[in-house]
């Protein structure tokens, strides 16, 4: 329903491109993706606040282009640079108070030590006692403790000295029409009517009031609760605390009937809601920043609509193939012949038990006792599980819901004919597919369609940019040398591929483990990659802009080729080293323990060991 209206008016949409006035209102999305791309989104802040607008006529004269941020919208992992940065905005806190609190807490396994000792101490759930005892609930207990100090929602708006952020988008998945959930915050006041701002979506939203209300640890625990790795976090439980109860959360979320069945009505009269990590649906958070246009193009809002667009993503297009598993003999034993073994053992064993109480040979009984545990919880265990499958018309099962009795028993007659070594294949089979599809094909099918719709829409034209981790990375060649660089001089060095591909190999975890040679510096070489990479890329799009003047007024000539000596100037030393700012960074925050790095502490990469050997 809400893509739908989106839609519906999407050929009213009538922003005129070549009005764009460059990077004055930008707006910055952040893709999930763990710790990665947490620290990848250390590395584009980073470097956005390093670039100055220099030109003597320019209004922005003295302002880094940080501060021409308005936007911010983020999934899974880039929600823990995008939370703590709209806090410490909204506290009038330094950048560099914001580089070093999210340097440090990505540093190691620190979050991960802390969330597990949180999850190990009953004496640390006292205060959230309705808090479900779980993973995700003692991370974002971590996160309330160590990152947030408590803060909530209501924190990121400006008091006193306004800001440069407009609106924040923090997104999780609902589990009740499977839609992202936008845990929308805007941070000063806003005259206009915008009716389609809600926190949530047009099926289900909380009241802003009661959602100011929720810590930003919770807040991040929903963006971040990626499948698999944690559970559901549940509505309303698990964002109670001592401030915030049960039915006041209860009475402020608004659910929009879809069916209005009789399973629906008991639902919403329940208001239990289930949240998972935002990535699931938008990924790159880049549908909420989409929306976030459209609702300023149509004039919904007094904010005005974007001038640059900055997707900033450590996923990719790449997918490793299905590789099948190796196939199985047709021979070995079954199920059901390890059922017979077990009954013939607990027969003979209960047999050892009767001849020894009846010929008093104590010895033998105890034997008998003693083997007939095994076989014995084996069968009852049997019997139990194939209760459990079939189930009952009172107690379906969830095969019952599918396939009739019938169905079920012929089913299980046959699969325990079959070699355990066959149905260990078929099991294997189907977790790699599944995962597969889950981890790879849907969320990149997804990422796909967002992109041809971002890309492909008249109303974003010569206003987005993608800026991906593998953008100079070594997988990125082949579609380099089909799409050349607008100027041969931002061809990126060996040096910096190998940082790109050291980083864009990282996987997706909430820690960097430096006993591990291959995650040793990964930290680093992320942030750095995400420096160096935003580089090239707004280099690249200025000089597409300087190529097109018709997309903007000609006294912002002046802008851009001041912004084009400074990024060719940066771009020269990346080339040479690209630690150059990462290293002056560390240094002139004075970060402790700050190691710097060069390129004798990168190993090369090593499936990329080929091109090593070419050298």
């Amino acid at each position: 329903m809400e893509n739908a209206t989106f839609s519906s008016q999407h050929a009213e949409l009538n922003l005129q491109v070549n009005l764009i006035k460059p990077f004055e209102n930008i707006a910055l999305a952040f893709s999930g993706g763990g710790f990665r791309a947490a620290s990848f989104a250390l590395g584009v802040l980073s470097y956005f606040n390093k670039l100055t607008f220099d030109n003597e006529d320019d209004p922005l004269k003295g302002k880094q282009l940080l501060q021409q941020v308005t936007y911010m919208s983020s999934a899974s992992g880039g929600t823990i640079a995008t939370t703590l940065y709209a806090l410490y905005s909204a506290q009038g806190k330094e950048f560099k108070e914001f580089y070093v609190k999210l340097f440090n807490s990505l540093t190691g396994d620190f979050l991960l030590q802390n969330a597990l000792e949180i999850l190990a101490d009953k004496k640390r759930w006292i205060n959230r006692p309705e808090k479900s005892r779980n993973i995700i609930n003692a991370f974002s207990m971590a996160y309330d403790e160590y990152i947030f100090e408590g803060e909530t929602l209501l924190s990121l708006y400006y008091y006193g000295t306004m800001g440069h952020l407009r609106e924040v988008c923090f997104n999780t998945t609902e589990f009740y029409t499977g839609l992202s959930f936008r845990q929308d915050r805007k941070l000063i006041p806003d005259p206009g009517i915008d009716p389609y701002f809600k926190f949530g979506n047009e099926n289900i939203f909380l009241d802003q009031s009661v959602a100011d209300k929720v810590k930003l640890g919770d807040v991040l625990a929903a963006s971040s609760c990626f499948p698999a790795g944690f559970e559901p976090i549940l509505f309303p439980e698990d964002f109670t605390y001592d401030g915030l109860n049960k039915d006041e959360l209860k009475n402020a979320l608004t659910l929009i009937p879809q069916t209005g069945d009789k399973e629906e009505k008991i639902f919403i009269a329940n208001k239990n809601v289930g949240f998972m990590d935002g990535g699931i649906t938008d990924n790159q958070g880049l549908q909420s920043m989409m929306y976030a246009d459209g609702r300023r193009i149509r004039r919904e809002t007094s904010f005005s609509p974007f001038d640059f667009m900055l997707v900033n993503d450590v996923g990719s297009y790449f997918i490793k193939p299905y590789v099948n598993p190796s196939q199985s003999k047709h021979k070995g034993i079954s199920l059901a012949g390890v059922n017979w073994i077990m009954t013939i053992a607990f027969l003979a064993a209960l047999a050892c038990i009767v001849s020894g109480l009846y010929f008093h040979k104590t010895f033998l009984a105890l034997v008998g006792g003693a083997l007939v545990v095994i076989p014995a919880i084996f069968l009852l265990a049997v019997r139990s599980l194939k209760k459990l499958i079939v189930g009952d018309k009172n107690s379906p099962s969830a095969l019952r819901k599918s396939f009739t009795e019938k169905i079920i028993k012929l089913l299980i007659g046959y699969f325990t004919k079959t070699p355990l070594v066959v149905l260990k294949q078929m099991l294997v089979a189907r977790m790699d597919s599944v995962l597969l599809l889950n981890m790879s094909v849907f969320l990149k099918r997804t990422r796909q369609l967002l992109y041809n719709s971002f890309y492909g829409s008249p109303e974003w034209k010569n206003r987005g940019k993608g800026n991906h981790i593998y953008d100079l990375a070594f997988s990125s060649d082949l579609y380099r040398k089909k799409n050349s660089p607008p100027v041969p001089f931002l061809n990126p060095s060996r040096d910096m591929q190998i940082i790109a591909q050291t980083a864009f190999n990282m996987g997706t975890t909430l820690w960097f483990d430096k006993t591990a040679i291959s995650q040793q510096h990964s930290e680093g070489c992320i942030i750095a990659c995400g420096q160096f990479t935003t580089c090239y890329n707004l280099l690249g799009y200025i000089e597409k802009l300087l190529l097109n003047q018709s997309a903007y007024d000609a006294i912002y000539i002046g802008r851009l080729n001041n912004l084009k000596v400074q990024l060719e100037s940066d771009y020269k030393y990346f080339k040479e080293d690209p630690f150059f700012m990462y290293n002056k960074d560390g240094s002139d925050y004075h970060i402790n323990n700050f190691m710097p790095l060069t390129m004798r502490d990168i190993p090369f990469p090593e499936n990329w060991e080929q091109l090593e050997k070419q050298e």
